[in-house]
């Protein structure tokens, strides 16, 4: 399956080895991950191994990764993560949309419209039913993305995770299929 997705301004497509120094360039920047779950990449092998293992779950249909492109130069990376199929007899053919957009691109609609094509692309292709997705109270950004989705907003999490010695509550979204 071609997992190429092309949209008004971006390209996304999916992450390979040759992405290698534009992603790591992105993800050791400090000011990106205030709100995500990894720190910044201290080096090229950091990202070596995260690339390697986006490439083994999409495989395994555990994950769908797309590099953010805007005039064919990465500018960030959305998912759709912890794909779940089956537990014993429920179908759930659920994921998690996760993304970030390098620090000087943010701000500009571009995580907004990646993840309106995937979100498309996971319920059209992918034959999700659901899809889910979270963000730090404190990350204003991602609650209006979230809302130009059409998320529906279902559960409050507190003290969900722990980063710099701080507790975070995350804020947990749901788009269902035949109601976005």
């Amino acid at each position: 399956m071609n997992y190429n997705i092309k949209s008004e301004r971006l390209f996304l497509q999916q992450p390979k080895m040759e992405d290698l120094n534009e992603l790591f360039h992105l993800m050791s920047d400090e000011k990106l991950t205030q709100f995500l779950a990894w720190e910044k990449h201290k080096s090229i092998e950091t990202t070596m191994a995260l690339v390697q293992s986006l490439i083994e779950a999409q495989h395994n249909d555990k994950a769908y990764h797309w590099c953010v492109c805007l005039n064919e130069q990465i500018i960030g990376l959305a998912s759709l993560i912890d794909v779940k199929r089956k537990i014993r007899t429920w179908t759930l053919n659920r994921a998690e949309l996760s993304y970030w957009i390098g620090s000087l691109f943010q701000g500009k609609g571009y995580a907004t419209e990646a993840s309106r094509n995937i979100i498309e692309f996971g319920f059209n292709n992918l034959n999700l039913h659901k899809i889910i997705i979270a963000h730090a109270q404190e990350n204003i950004e991602s609650k209006s993305i979230c809302k130009k989705l059409n998320f529906t907003q279902y559960a409050h999490e507190h003290d969900a995770f722990q980063k710099n010695n701080k507790w975070h509550d995350l804020i947990w979204y749901e788009l269902i299929k035949n109601n976005k």
